[in-house]
């Protein structure tokens, strides 16, 4: 009993283990980022090429659209700052 059992919890270890690295590997679904000025959404551009943001402790960056709420929800806080 006491080999099956190990046998059978060194399995287990295994296949959660792989399963994890499995899972951070997987490409991640690129989202369109907003930013906001006034009352409307605009597309923001690539992070890193056209904006980065920047520690603010009370603004938001940018925003995602939610298709389920049909809203516009935050993706980063901080404020954004042109580079183009």
């Amino acid at each position: 009993m006491g080999k099956r059992t190990l046998i059978l919890h060194a399995s287990a270890i295994i296949i959660s283990a792989a399963a994890a690295i499995a899972s951070s590997k997987a490409p991640k679904a690129q989202v369109t980022q907003y930013y906001k000025s006034g009352d409307k959404f605009y597309p923001a551009g690539i992070e890193g090429y056209d904006y980065v943001c920047e520690w603010d402790h009370f603004s938001v960056c940018t925003y995602y659209f939610d298709e389920a709420s049909q809203q516009y929800r935050p993706t980063k806080y901080g404020k954004i700052t042109w580079l183009r």
